[in-house]
């Protein structure tokens, strides 16, 4: 995405809840679902688990090599590629700490929400609450491998939920954007955060095959 593409973020200036955000793509690119396999859903989540570690984790190099050496590099996208690279750069300790202390801030944090609702997706989460309170990764701790543990018991128990689940739960966000977008449009509030339901759409297309790429 070009930077004048870029989603533009509009925030409530009494709450601090983001009001609105455009130039993204909600709606899928396809009609036909297609649901991705297992195999690659789980994947996606370790690639985004992962991703979150690079970006908070105090040594993320480490991350990094658990990526490598579980065979994940491939499964990265081309935006995480871009960042798993910065911690294995010849770049000074001072400027890789500056480096991540900038994705700290970056909307990519956001991702947490799409992981949250791909977990969801293979059963690891048993329900998706409404969109109001930014998800607390602390259970992921207690769902996903630990750092440098083995990540392939956890590929090979990954079990998707029926298409049905996955049709209806993306349908009801959907709702609640379209929600959303008139309350916005007639200046009214609404009590959902738009950035938390634009992640899980994003996540759930995804994984029903409505879209192509990770990457928005």
């Amino acid at each position: 995405m070009t930077e004048a593409n870029a989603k533009q973020v509009v925030f409530d200036p009494d709450t601090q809840r983001i009001a609105m955000i455009f130039n993204f793509p909600v709606y899928p690119e396809r009609k036909e679902v297609r649901l991705r396999s297992a195999g690659e859903v789980v994947r996606r989540v370790l690639s985004l688990h992962m991703l979150l570690g690079v970006i908070f984790y105090e040594e993320p190099e480490k991350v990094v090599n658990w990526a490598i050496d579980e065979g994940l590099w491939d499964y990265l996208s081309p935006r995480e590629q871009e960042i798993f690279r910065m911690p294995l750069t010849n770049l000074g300790p001072a400027e890789k700490k500056w480096e991540q202390q900038a994705l700290q801030s970056n909307r990519l944090t956001w991702r947490i929400e799409g992981l949250h609702a791909l977990l969801w997706s293979i059963g690891r989460v048993d329900e998706l609450d409404l969109p109001i309170e930014r998800c607390d990764g602390s259970y992921m701790g207690e769902v996903l491998p630990a750092l440098g543990e083995s990540v392939q018991p956890f590929i090979a128990s990954a079990r998707l939920r029926p298409s049905e689940e996955m049709v209806h739960m993306l349908e009801q966000h959907l709702q609640l954007y379209n929600q959303q977008v008139e309350a916005y449009d007639k200046g009214e509030k609404h009590p959902f955060d738009t950035m938390i339901t634009y992640e899980r759409i994003h996540a759930l297309n995804w994984v029903c095959g409505l879209i192509d790429e990770w990457d928005d």
